[in-house]
């Protein structure tokens, strides 16, 4: 599933997000690559860290799979973070919250950037959908 962010939906992201030079080169990568957050994720990643194979799957698939494991399985918390988000998007604290956790959670090298790619792919999909629809790849 591709899922792209609208020029709209960045803009009205990265108002809401909390401002560090991490999470800046994050938007800035996804409007490079025209909203598609899953090519944006992996050039970042790439940038950062070199090419690291997985396998037959991309990075991004491992990512989601790991964190669908925590998310969905285990941590109601977290779940319940990220619907709240949905229903108060100008609650900074809450996004931190949340990529925090996601770093903690994630057994990648991810900082900041990388973590707010893949909260704004969960915000884009809903946390329900990013349950389900991961959980079919395994």
């Amino acid at each position: 599933m591709t899922t792209k962010l609208s020029l709209s939906d960045i803009e009205y992201w990265q108002k809401q997000w909390p401002k560090d030079e991490a999470t800046e080169t994050a938007f800035e990568m996804i409007l490079t690559e025209d909203g598609d957050i899953e090519t944006a994720f992996n050039e970042l990643f790439k940038a950062k860290n070199g090419t690291i194979q997985y396998g037959n799957k991309s990075l991004w698939e491992v990512t989601l799979n790991v964190l669908r494991k925590e998310i969905c399985n285990k941590n109601d918390s977290l779940k319940s973070e990220i619907k709240n988000l949905r229903k108060n998007p100008k609650e900074t604290a809450i996004i931190t919250g949340i990529i925090v956790s996601i770093i903690d959670k994630c057994q990648l090298p991810l900082d900041t950037g990388l973590a707010t790619m893949i909260v704004l792919w969960i915000l884009k999909v809903g946390i329900d959908i990013f349950c389900d629809y991961t959980e079919n790849d395994q």
